[in-house]
């Protein structure tokens, strides 16, 4: 009876350390490059066994004898319910990190290029000040530990094995959509004054078609681009803020959804 009681309480363990392990690998600021692939592991370790001992036992409890099938769908849905957690976030990041490389492409800095330290990718310079100003606001607000309650709660919302996983792609693709729409949103008034500028550069083209318009465009452009994100600087961390206060309306909604609830 021990045996089977110990058997019983390593798979309901290793089901919420499956959920944890899929939220800290794709989350946002959690799955970062930077972090030591053993400082996630342990973290994901600790972090399942303060969540075990804290959720309700019906949610994520098993029993050896539910049958390996079962254990084996409850390990590939804890995997998904961990992902599209932690993908809500990681949509929030893209969408700002798109801001970027719109107000860049515009002021021609889309040729400085350099390496996010978040992805160890190359991205546009305003793309990569934008990420890094979005994480710290996003620590600055606790962001870090209101995902972690999140997934907590999780367990009483999505009970394991009982996700409607389905029903997650359509709500993200929505998600996505809107914030991308917010991204080219504070891109906006960067492309609006730009445009203007370049109609002004094109009549001016035709006034003195002698003038090299590419050697004067280009550095008006930076220039005015600088100026902008000078004026834009102060608002930006209020705009992230916003933006981080939806996301984890829409981590909440999210659970809503998939949850068995809806059924």
């Amino acid at each position: 009876m021990e045996a089977d009681l110990t058997v019983d309480m390593i798979l309901s363990v290793f089901l919420v350390f499956t959920r944890v392990a899929a939220l800290i690998m794709t989350g946002p600021f959690f799955s970062a490059v930077a972090f030591p692939k053993q400082v996630k592991l342990f973290f994901a370790m600790a972090t399942t066994i303060l969540l075990f001992f804290a959720i309700p036992a019906e949610g994520a409890f098993v029993s050896a004898s539910d049958g390996t099938l079962f254990i084996f769908t409850a390990i590939i849905l804890e995997v998904l319910v961990g992902v599209a957690l932690g993908l809500v976030g990681q949509l929030v990041f893209a969408g700002l990190e798109m801001a970027g490389m719109l107000i860049s492409l515009n002021t021609g800095l889309s040729f400085a290029n350099m390496i996010d330290t978040m992805t160890q990718q190359q991205n546009a310079v305003l793309s990569n000040l934008f990420s890094m100003v979005a994480v710290l606001v996003f620590l600055s607000i606790d962001g870090d530990k209101i995902y972690i309650s999140a997934l907590a709660r999780s367990f009483e919302l999505i009970p394991v094995n009982e996700a409607q996983i389905h029903l997650a792609g359509p709500y993200m693709l929505e998600i996505a959509t809107y914030l991308f729409t917010i991204g080219v949103q504070i891109a906006s008034p960067f492309i609006i004054v730009l445009f203007l500028l370049d109609v002004s550069l094109a009549i001016f083209a035709r006034i003195m078609p002698q003038a090299n318009m590419m050697f004067i465009a280009l550095p008006i452009k930076f220039g005015v681009g600088i100026a902008l994100l000078m004026l834009a600087l102060p608002y930006l961390p209020t705009a992230f803020d916003m933006m981080f206060q939806h996301l984890f309306d829409f981590v909440a909604e999210l659970m809503g959804v998939i949850g068995p609830d809806q059924f």
